[in-house]
């Protein structure tokens, strides 16, 4: 494909507030397109979505960059790959902004990592996977208390912090979060789907 050809990005809405901050801060304009947060609790319909949306745009011969992890979906390498996407190394959203040992360092420790996106997520998440209040406390019974990634692109209210804890009834921290590690894979990401 011709590199004067337009890069899209295909991405998480997980990416929402961070994505469009790292392509202002950088002076990037491309096209993305949105999926909606939360489509991997339903892998099916994750792997229609990204097949569909993949087809339709090496279809228009667009070059296409992936912001999903790598786990976010079994077979996401191979698919990708078929539809000529580049993606980023990470397994994971939260892995894309601490990176690996960060987030390998926090879960041992017993922590549900979020970040203000994901908190906001959660209604759609227990929807979809046709979860109660119960529901919710006995899924996250194993760990110690969440903690909240916040890069202040778009923090979250004290309400919203008070509201999620009443749904899961762990102690919820927020930690800041420098978007760097974020950074540097996107940089990387555009970079090699630009060769």
């Amino acid at each position: 494909m011709n590199t004067d050809t337009p890069i899209t990005l295909v991405a998480c809405e997980i990416f929402a507030d961070e994505l469009p901050a790292f392509l202002h801060k950088n002076g990037r304009n491309y096209e993305v397109v949105w999926l909606e947060a939360a489509l991997h609790t339903d892998i099916t319909k994750l792997k229609s979505k990204l097949e569909c949306t993949l087809s339709s745009l090496a279809d228009a011969q667009k070059r296409t960059c992936i912001l999903y992890g790598n786990s976010c979906l079994p077979d996401a390498k191979e698919l990708f790959s078929r539809h000529g996407a580049q993606s980023f190394s990470a397994c994971n959203c939260i892995e894309a902004f601490l990176g690996r040992e960060e987030k390998q360092k926090y879960e041992a420790e017993g922590c549900f990592i979020m970040t203000p996106g994901w908190v906001r997520a959660w209604p759609s998440i227990i929807t979809s996977l046709g979860w109660d209040a119960i529901d919710v406390r006995m899924n996250l019974g194993r760990y110690t208390k969440i903690l909240v990634f916040d890069p202040v692109v778009n923090p979250l209210t004290d309400e919203e912090v008070i509201n999620f804890f009443d749904l899961t009834g762990l102690f919820v921290e927020t930690l800041p979060l420098s978007l760097s590690h974020f950074d540097r894979l996107i940089t990387n990401l555009l970079s090699m789907a630009s060769r």
